[in-house]
């Protein structure tokens, strides 16, 4: 074992493998302890090119008795394996067999390698606590610092006894329901444990707007200090764009974190600024516990403080419209109430910027804007995972389009590329080996992509059936070698890769009628953007001509 970690240290590496950071190093030496003492206390001690596939099995089933976890027995496992992946490097004994080859060994996270397994929160819960923390820290943040700051200077003065002042949160809240204002007069906060329980409240708010208006890791917002964040003037003064500045841990080579910067919308600037109030002048870190007696221990909350102080803003909220009886409580899911963890925004968010672009929860262009300025963050920064999270959640999308093309629709295409996709999606259905059936795990169809891909890509305005020979976007490489389109660079109206299905030419249509509404618009746009919008308007309109006449 010694060799093992010398090697990892500095010694020479394997053949493509690189070098462990010092945080996995660590967690190997504490799985490779584990693997030790089991051998001892079963075999004694035995030479590593003595153990079988027997002996790997008997652990492996060992490993599901003292770890409960998927995610922990991979670790264990992983670790065990580099005995075998380093054996052309250590010198004198190493194992002959691959722990791999026993079928007990490595199956418990087969399934989550292919996919990601947090839970995505639910449209209706994340619609409705994402407009009860802008509530919060828009409406109720001012009052609740006002009586923060007034028992702060209290304590300074060293004199016993503090009577809050009277928060006047019912001043700021009858428009929530207007037929019954009297409803929302909230108990005032007189005691100093109602106090903090409100500044909690508070600074669960800040969190939550952070973690899904940014994209950004626990561990990152953790790291969030005064003065991170920064605004983007225009050339009138005003500011239209913000960045905030943390440390990013995955995937660096530094393990105290690399520094990086994000762009954000203004709700998640306000959110910084309120936890900037929120923290004692003299504290940096902004999430901090907010109890004095909690403030002991050195540097930010843990993330199960996390998982609790975002699931205690749920409750406050239930607890409110059921004292108050209002109806716009945070919707239960199969009649419970929803479990927030930390890792779920960013999840969500990387499947509503895939999937639903201008959804409901933040309005179509509002949220669009924000899905750009999250691209433009990580496109400048470290290698955070979050495009990769997204591209997994556009390739699910894009499989299950080409299931529904190829079993529904695959006779209602037009276009110059319309024969060529009838023939690629055919093979496609062919290839598949489910004739007759109809597949639905999303893993399944990953597979089935990946093996088959009939370079098929379902659109809003076009579907492109692409042929890099013909294409007149930039075609880029893919991860396998391949070239792929760039759909920003596309000319729908001018490419031969164009197909065309129902929907598509549906929302090119729609398309050109919302161009000729503005066109007839008042005030008049001036005569060159006037003229640049007619064009494209009549240029829809005779690309739509010519494929109904072909077809």
């Amino acid at each position: 074992m010694k060799d093992l970690f010398a090697v990892m240290l500095s010694g020479t590496l394997p053949p493509h493998e690189p070098r462990p950071k010092m945080m996995s190093i660590r967690r190997h030496f504490t799985e490779q302890l584990r693997f030790t003492h089991w051998v001892a206390a079963r075999l004694g001690q035995p030479r590593l090119a003595d153990l079988t596939l027997d002996d790997f099995a008997a652990y492996a089933l060992h490993l599901h008795t003292v770890l409960p976890g998927e995610a922990s027995r991979e670790v264990a496992q992983s670790a065990v394996r580099l005995l075998y992946r380093y054996r052309t490097v250590l010198p004198g004994d190493h194992l002959t067999v691959n722990p791999l080859d026993c079928e007990e060994w490595g199956n418990s996270t087969r399934r989550a390698r292919a996919e990601n397994t947090t839970h995505r929160i639910p449209e209706h819960v994340m619609g409705s606590l994402l407009a009860w923390c802008l509530r919060i820290i828009d409406e109720l943040a001012p009052d609740i610092l006002t009586t923060l700051d007034a028992y702060r200077a209290h304590e300074a003065t060293g004199r016993p006894g503090w009577q809050a002042p009277r928060p006047q949160l019912s001043t700021v809240w009858p428009h929530l329901s207007a037929d019954e204002p009297a409803r929302h007069q909230h108990k005032s906060a007189r005691s100093r444990f109602n106090t903090f329980e409100l500044a909690r409240l508070l600074q669960g708010a800040c969190y939550i707007l952070i973690a899904y208006l940014s994209g950004m890791r626990d561990s990152e917002i953790k790291h969030l200090r005064r003065g991170s964040i920064h605004a983007l003037l225009d050339g009138s003064g005003h500011r239209y764009r913000w960045t905030i500045t943390s440390l990013a841990f995955k995937g660096e080579s530094d393990p105290a974190g690399t520094i990086a910067t994000w762009i954000i919308g203004a709700p998640a600037a306000r959110a910084v600024a309120v936890l900037e109030l929120l923290q004692p002048p003299d504290t940096d870190l902004l999430l901090r516990s907010l109890y004095p007696a909690e403030r002991i221990r050195a540097g930010a909350m843990t993330l199960r403080s996390s998982n609790e102080l975002i699931n205690r803003v749920i409750t406050w909220i239930n607890a409110y419209c059921h004292q108050y009886r209002l109806p716009d409580s945070i919707p239960e899911v199969n009649g419970e109430p929803w479990n927030l963890t930390a890792r779920q925004f960013r999840r969500t968010l990387a499947w509503y910027i895939a999937r639903r672009p201008g959804g409901v929860i933040a309005g179509a262009v509002q949220y669009r804007h924000l899905g750009i300025q999250m691209f433009e963050g990580y496109a400048g920064t470290s290698d955070s995972g979050f495009r990769a999270e997204v591209e997994a959640e556009q390739s699910t999308q894009r499989s299950e389009h080409l299931l529904a093309l190829t079993t529904d629709h695959q006779h209602d295409l037009s276009g110059p590329a319309a024969h060529e996709a009838a023939t690629r999606l055919a093979d496609f259905h062919h290839r598949t080996g489910f004739t007759g059936s109809v597949v639905t795990d999303p893993a399944r169809l990953l597979r089935v992509l990946a093996r088959h891909n009939p370079e098929v890509y379902p659109g809003t305005y076009v579907t492109c059936v692409f042929n890099p020979d013909k294409a007149l976007c930039r075609p880029r490489s893919t991860p396998g070698g391949r070239a792929g389109p760039v759909p920003h660079d596309c000319q729908p109206l001018e490419s031969r890769n164009v197909a065309l299905t129902t929907d598509n030419t549906t929302a090119l249509a729609a398309e050109a009628d919302r161009i000729d509404h503005r066109l007839r618009a008042r005030p008049v746009l001036p005569p060159l953007l006037h003229a640049g919008l007619a064009r494209r308007r009549d240029a829809i309109h005779a690309f739509l001509t010519a494929n109904r006449t072909a077809q």
